[in-house]
C-alpha cells in the first residue's frame, strides 16, 4: 500500500482561519518523522489551498468553497487512480466534501465513513442557524443541501448511510439527529461512550462503516479529543477522547485493506502554542494505518 498525504488548506467555511496552517504545520515539523516511523511507501503530495481568505458563512462562502472541494477532488481522484492510498491533512471540515467525493468519483460507488468528531456536522442551509459551511459536510456527502456540493462526484449520495456512523458527539444542534436518524446514520454520544466504553463502541462503529460494498474511509476530527491535551483546534469542547486510549483502539481495528482513504482535519497551529496537539496527528495516522 503505498500513501500520499495531501494537505487541504481551507479555513473559509469555518470557525478560526488559523486552520488553513494545519497542513503546512504538520509537512514541516511532523511528516519526516511520520515517513521514517511507518513501514509503508508514502510521498508528500503537496497542497490544495483555498482560492479565498477571512471566514464566509452560507451562502457568501458557498462559491469559494465550491471551488476548493472540486480542486481537492481532482487531486484525490488522480491520487486513488494512480494506485494510492490518500491522507488528507486539513483544514476546516468542508474539505471532507471534496475528499470523500474524490473517492466516490474513481470508484463510482458510495462508500461506507466513520466519522469520528466531537459534532455531527449535518445541517443544511436551511437548518443552520450559524451558516458555517464546517457545520455542514456530513450532510451533503450523505445527498443533502447544496446540489452543487451533493453531486460533485457525479452521483450522490456519496456515502452510504447505511454504512456510516459519527463517533464522539458531544455537541449538536437541533435538526442535526433527526436528519442523520431519518437517514439510518448511528451516531456515539458522549453518554453512550461513557455507558458502554469506547472500545465495546468503535469496534461495533468499525464493523458497522467496513461492511460497505464499496470500502470505506474515517475522517478524524481532532476536536473529538479532549481539549486538555489536544487543545488546537478551532471549536473545542470539553470531556473529549484520550488520546492514547483512542489511538490504541484504531491500532486494533481489523479490514484495514478496505480502506479508501482517510482524512484528519482541524489543526490549529494558533491555538496549539506548544505543539502538542500537531504531534498527536502522526500517532493517530500510524495507529489507523498499522495492523495490530
Amino acid at each position: 500500500m503505498r500513501l500520499a498525504l495531501l494537505g487541504a488548506a481551507f479555513s473559509v467555511g469555518g470557525a478560526h482561519p488559523g486552520c488553513r496552517h494545519g497542513p503546512q504545520a504538520f509537512y514541516e515539523q511532523e511528516f519526516r518523522g511520520l515517513h521514517r516511523r511507518l513501514p509503508l511507501g508514502m510521498r508528500w503530495a503537496g497542497v490544495v489551498r483555498e482560492s479565498g481568505s477571512g471566514l464566509q458563512r452560507y451562502p457568501q462562502g458557498a462559491s469559494i468553497v465550491l471551488d476548493s472541494v472540486q480542486r481537492l477532488k481532482h487531486r484525490v481522484q488522480q491520487l486513488r487512480r494512480g494506485g494510492m492510498l490518500p491522507v488528507i491533512i486539513g483544514g476546516d471540515h468542508t474539505c471532507a466534501i471534496g475528499t470523500w467525493s474524490g473517492v466516490g468519483a474513481s470508484r463510482q460507488q458510495p462508500l461506507g465513513l466513520l466519522w469520528i468528531d466531537a459534532h455531527l456536522d449535518s445541517h443544511t442551509p436551511e437548518s443552520s442557524a450559524s451558516k458555517r459551511l464546517h457545520g455542514m459536510p456530513l450532510a451533503v456527502l450523505l445527498g443533502e443541501g447544496d446540489s452543487r456540493l451533493t453531486h460533485l462526484a457525479g452521483f450522490s449520495p456519496v456515502i452510504d448511510p447505511r454504512f456510516c456512523a459519527v463517533l464522539g458527539v458531544r455537541s449538536f444542534e437541533a435538526g442535526e439527529p433527526l436528519r442523520l436518524k431519518r437517514l439510518g446514520v448511528r451516531f456515539y454520544t458522549r453518554d453512550e461512550i461513557h455507558t458502554r466504553g469506547l472500545a465495546a463502541v468503535l469496534n461495533e462503529a468499525w464493523r458497522h462503516v467496513s461492511a460497505a460494498p464499496g470500502g470505506f474511509g474515517v475522517s478524524l476530527d481532532l476536536d473529538v479529543l479532549d481539549p486538555m491535551l489536544a487543545p488546537g483546534v478551532s471549536v473545542p469542547e470539553r470531556y473529549g477522547l484520550q488520546p492514547r486510549k483512542l489511538a490504541q483502539l484504531l491500532r486494533q481495528q481489523s479490514r484495514k485493506h478496505r480502506l479508501r482513504a482517510l482524512e484528519i482535519v482541524e489543526l490549529n497551529p494558533r491555538k496549539d502554542p506548544q505543539g502538542q496537539t500537531r504531534r498527536l496527528l502522526p500517532q493517530l495516522l500510524r495507529a489507523l494505518l498499522e495492523s495490530r
